[in-house]
């Protein structure tokens, strides 16, 4: 397969700015403070970490009471997940999408070759949507962040093709 000049599955694949990067950061160090992680260089021990908060907010169907709502504890939860992506696996962050007026952040793969939108990813997990082939909601976090280890090495015919 001639991975050379290959088309990407977003029409839009833009740099995320400053200001997005400054609130992404600030977002990690809340969401670690809540989690009570000290080490954010260890994106091994981060995904741990988001996995076993997804499943103690699953088992109690109660949010920790710093978070909002569901979708507040998803960014929170996804933001960190990206971030465990960056410093464990080298990824990165980017904005993916139909337009520039229309794209998520999500982080990519070292050589561009996959994508995942980790807010929308945990509010999947977090809403019981994300289903098992049994018909049961599923939490991942940890089973996708173990995956991604050398994705880059088969990749797509599409550049930022999208995992989970």
């Amino acid at each position: 397969m001639a991975l050379f000049g290959r088309k990407s599955f977003f029409p839009y694949v833009g740099e995320i700015g400053s200001d997005v990067m400054e609130e992404i950061h600030r977002t990690v160090r809340r969401t670690a403070a809540i989690l009570g992680i000290d080490d954010l260089s260890d994106g091994a021990r981060l995904a741990e970490a988001i996995n076993a908060a997804v499943d103690k907010i699953l088992q109690s169907d109660e949010l920790p009471a710093e978070f909002e709502d569901t979708q507040d504890a998803a960014v929170c939860l996804g933001v960190l997940f990206g971030h465990a992506l960056c410093v464990g696996r080298q990824w990165k962050w980017k904005a993916l999408g139909e337009s520039a007026g229309n794209a998520s952040f999500s982080v990519v793969s070292p050589k561009d070759n996959f994508s995942n939108a980790p807010m929308p990813y945990l509010l999947r997990i977090l809403s019981g949507e994300n289903l098992n082939i049994d018909g049961s909601n599923d939490n991942t976090v940890l089973l996708l962040y173990n995956m991604l280890e050398d994705i880059d090495r088969k990749p797509e015919k599409q550049k930022y093709f999208p995992l989970a």
